[in-house]
């Protein structure tokens, strides 16, 4: 029995410190790719840069952003499949890794009026980053035993959030003079110090981690294609008549429709209805790094001790808070409160949401799950800004669309709570 929960890797060795510091290593290099550069600096400067004469600066980069989702969403499944069919999940995942590098980099190179090729190499750098971070979340289960998941892999994202409070902290005298077009050289900087630092994060992964169980069959590409074809049908038939599978796939549908937008929208908030911008802004998405790094280390914990589905209640009630915060705060401090709570829930969500995927995937399909589950998300993080957008439309006020992030939360809530228990989920003696 004590042998089954022992991953094997370089055939008779057991899984050591080295890999699972080069795993949590890369989740410190997802988080600070993801803060520094989709969530804020890309953004600005395309708009307040690259757009600084035109007026359609913003409506060109949210096309950018859902046209970049739909591929994500569309072709996620069928990698994810390749990864399990081909066994070469660490090859994928590499090139991967090394094209989002590349284009990264390379947008350190636009500047004013280089609209199209701006958006070309941010499109090419976040669906290789939606990729790349996909297929690393599903070697958690070969990495840890079912029985400490939650714990790791909160305290990897908590590690994650501390190198992005730091990534931050590390590009912030480049934003500091503002997005403007007078200080476009050192804005440039930022492009290819976050592709380094992801680089230097990645890298020891693909040196130390010698995983994914070997298959008797060795597919040809051709053949590889139709069996992947085959097994996403398998898949998705064995997922649609699996209870747990659809209330979660359901639930994480609501709960990253929601959490997407509290993300996107809240520096627009913060400045629209507090006065909040230029390096206050910054101050905000620092407040938030410091609430995640806190709740991914305290959700890890909470997850392990009281199990998957009462972890996930929980977090769902903080988020639950955070916009009850942000709808009723009056005042800069309130909101500033409101964003570390943003910040606790953000940071302990994916850790959560990962690991309880890793515990109702079945094994042999590892990839193909997370694929799915991956395509599904996808599509939340699209939908979700996407209805805040037509809720502001129709109602002309930021106050109203904020309470549909609210409801989204209380209905996952609800799916959660009709989560049977996991099997899996066990609660560990030792570490």
């Amino acid at each position: 029995m004590k042998d089954t929960q022992k991953i094997t890797s370089k055939e008779n060795g057991t899984v050591g410190l080295k890999e699972k510091l080069s795993w949590g290593i890369f989740d410190l290099g997802n988080v600070s790719f993801s803060v520094v550069l989709v969530d804020l600096v890309f953004s600005l400067y395309f708009v307040q840069i690259i757009c600084a004469h035109r007026t359609d600066g913003t409506f060109l980069l949210s096309l950018a952003a859902f046209f970049t989702q739909i591929i994500v969403a569309v072709f996620l499944p069928f990698v994810g499949a390749l990864s399990d069919v081909v066994t070469k999940r660490k090859f994928i995942l590499g090139f991967f890794f090394s094209l989002c590098i590349a284009a990264t980099a390379l947008l350190g190179t636009t500047k004013e009026g280089d609209v199209w090729k701006s958006l070309l190499c941010y499109s090419v750098a976040n669906i290789s980053f939606s990729f790349t971070e996909n297929i690393f979340s599903s070697f958690l289960p070969e990495i840890i035993p079912m029985a400490f998941i939650g714990r790791f892999s909160g305290w990897t994202r908590a590690f994650g959030n501390l190198g992005g409070f730091l990534s931050l902290l590390g590009v912030y005298p480049l934003l500091a003079p503002g997005f403007t077009v007078a200080n476009t050289e050192l804005l440039r900087l930022s492009f290819p110090i976050v592709a380094a630092i992801y680089m230097m994060c990645g890298l020891p992964l693909f040196f130390n981690l010698e995983l994914q169980k070997k298959t008797k069959n060795n597919h040809g590409f051709s053949k590889a294609l139709l069996k992947i074809v085959s097994d996403l049908k398998e898949t998705v038939f064995c997922m649609v008549h699996n209870k747990a599978i659809r209330l979660y796939f359901a639930a994480s549908f609501l709960f990253f429709s929601a959490a997407t937008i509290l993300m996107i929208i809240l520096a627009v908030y913060a400045q629209m209805e507090y006065g909040i911008t230029g390096a206050q802004q910054i101050g905000v998405f620092l407040l938030i790094q410091a609430g995640g790094t806190l709740g991914s280390f305290i959700f890890g914990f909470i997850q392990d001790k009281w199990g998957s589905r009462r972890a996930l209640q929980v977090d769902l009630l903080l988020w639950i808070s955070c916009v009850s915060s942000l709808v009723f705060a009056d005042n800069k401090l309130a909101f500033y409160g409101a964003s570390f709570l943003i910040g606790l829930g953000n940071g302990s969500l994916p850790s959560l949401s990962r690991a309880v995927m890793s515990l109702l995937s079945e094994e042999e399909k590892i990839g193909k799950y997370f694929a799915l589950w991956g395509l599904s998300c996808r599509i939340a993080t699209g939908i979700g800004p996407l209805s805040f957008g037509y809720l502001f439309i129709l109602s002309h006020s930021f106050k109203t669309p904020m309470l549909l992030p609210l409801f989204y939360f209380l209905g996952s809530l609800l799916l959660v709570s009709f989560l049977p228990k996991i099997r899996k989920d066990l609660r560990p003696k030792t570490f």
